[in-house]
């Protein structure tokens, strides 16, 4: 695969790592967005009934908001985001430039829960989603992906520079190709936990000792091939 196998304190392979590059970020607020704290937001197109409701399971206390998604439609140079009926599909059209498309909101969470259904729609078969926690901006946040070939990766980015938590790419039977309900827990920040879950099956937990303390949160498609497009459909944010 072209983004390679990166050794325990580099997050990418050689030259051209789509998962390692500078991304494209599609924000209605430039590059520094939060999410909405304590709450589950429903992915969805424009406009959509307005419900609220609370509950909890365990420690967890989780609000829904009302209707309209948090995250915007929107084009810039090297990818895109939009909207069919509840779902929302995020096209990456330069190689090696994911794009990273932020929740809108008022305030950076800390601990959260992301949740979706999602699948490759088009384009290169050599490519990565993730969700993205804690971003602070673009040089500092978490990337939690899986990748094409049945392969995850766990990142934080501080500085600028990506640092593999996963000690590389790595590999799992437990993941398949083309779709998947991808689960990830992003709690505490001295040690941060990083947690991804696959169709129901924890992957990995990973501890970053020195952990960032807060941030948006989001989605993130990227190949180095070509162009790709991913779906995320059933997303849901609730704060931990």
């Amino acid at each position: 695969m072209s983004e390679g196998d990166p050794g325990p304190g580099d997050a990418g392979g050689g030259g051209g790592s789509f998962w390692t590059s500078l991304p494209t970020i599609l924000s209605a607020a430039a590059l520094l967005i939060g999410a909405v704290t304590t709450a589950i937001v429903q992915l969805r197109g424009n406009g959509g009934d307005d419900r609220q409701a609370s509950g909890a399971t365990g420690t967890t206390q989780t609000t829904s908001t009302p209707g309209l998604s948090q995250f915007v439609a929107m084009t810039r140079p090297g990818g895109r985001n939009y909207f069919e009926g509840d779902t929302m599909y995020v096209k990456a059209s330069v190689p090696a430039r994911p794009v990273l498309v932020l929740a809108e909101g008022d305030q950076p969470l800390q601990d959260v829960r992301m949740r979706a259904h999602t699948e490759w729609v088009s384009g290169a078969k050599d490519y990565g989603i993730g969700f993205v926690c804690r971003y602070a901006n673009a040089n500092s946040y978490y990337l939690l992906s899986v990748l094409s070939g049945g392969r995850y990766h766990i990142v934080r980015y501080r500085q600028g520079k990506p640092v593999s938590l996963t000690g590389g790419i790595q590999t799992n039977g437990l993941i398949e190709d083309g779709a998947n309900d991808i689960d990830v827990k992003c709690i505490g920040s001295n040690p941060t936990l990083l947690t991804l879950l696959v169709d129901g099956k924890e992957i990995e937990t990973v501890r970053d000792e020195d952990g960032i303390a807060e941030g948006s949160v989001g989605v993130r498609v990227g190949t180095s091939e070509s162009v790709v497009t991913c779906s995320f459909r059933d997303f849901t944010l609730s704060s931990l």
